[in-house]
């Protein structure tokens, strides 16, 4: 019995990632995964049953990658790229709150301009029939602290009663729409736009307040 190498497991992973990516679901094919990663299509089958569980363990890769740089921001003490974008006349846990999520905005553009691939791949995932709710709820797992942090806006009187995926939306998906339209843009997207498109999106999720 041949055993698994899991150096060759990373390779398919990273070899899907940038073949959807690059070419898109259709015509990203098993023999050209498996000549993207340097291996034949029968080496790809010890690791995967098809081509639909390949997709999937390469989402849930890039969704690893992309929460764990998400959680990294939020957990991390603030820093001068927040203090130009957060308000001090803000109450003491609204700030907190807006801080975090600034950080973790400007980690996640920071990451899609390293590794524009990562964005284009989960855009098209989530987009496609392969999303299962199976998956959902793994992602949701990650995501809890975050997912908790917006529960917690809501209770406290921060964030608007909303479904807690439209906060999702407004505060995370633009992101993916300024990164991919930013190759488009004459000139290209600044770091002052994406500073204005935070607060815009701040904006969309949370309560209006007179200053303490």
């Amino acid at each position: 019995m041949r055993h698994r190498d899991e150096h060759k497991q990373q390779a398919l992973l990273e070899a899907t990632l940038h073949e959807v990516a690059e070419h898109g679901f259709v015509v990203t094919s098993v023999a050209r995964i498996a000549r993207a990663a340097g291996m034949s299509p029968g080496t790809l089958y010890l690791y995967y049953r098809d081509k639909d569980d390949l997709l999937e363990a390469t989402f849930s890769e890039v969704s690893r990658r992309i929460i764990e740089v998400a959680l990294d921001a939020f957990e991390a003490e603030p820093d001068a790229q927040v203090s130009r974008v957060t308000s001090p006349a803000m109450s003491p846990a609204a700030w907190q709150l807006k801080s975090a999520l600034c950080r973790v905005w400007h980690a996640l553009v920071m990451l899609g301009r390293r590794q524009p691939s990562l964005f284009r791949f989960h855009d098209q995932f989530l987009h496609s029939s392969h999303m299962r709710d199976a998956l959902k709820v793994a992602n949701q797992e990650r995501a809890a602290p975050l997912l908790e942090a917006f529960a917690q806006g809501q209770r406290t009187g921060i964030l608007k009663q909303i479904d807690i995926a439209l906060i999702e939306v407004f505060m995370f998906r633009s992101i993916y729409s300024l990164l991919q339209g930013s190759g488009c843009q004459v000139p290209a997207i600044s770091d002052a736009c994406f500073d204005q498109a935070f607060e815009m999106a701040w904006d969309a999720i949370a309560l209006r307040h007179p200053a303490p």
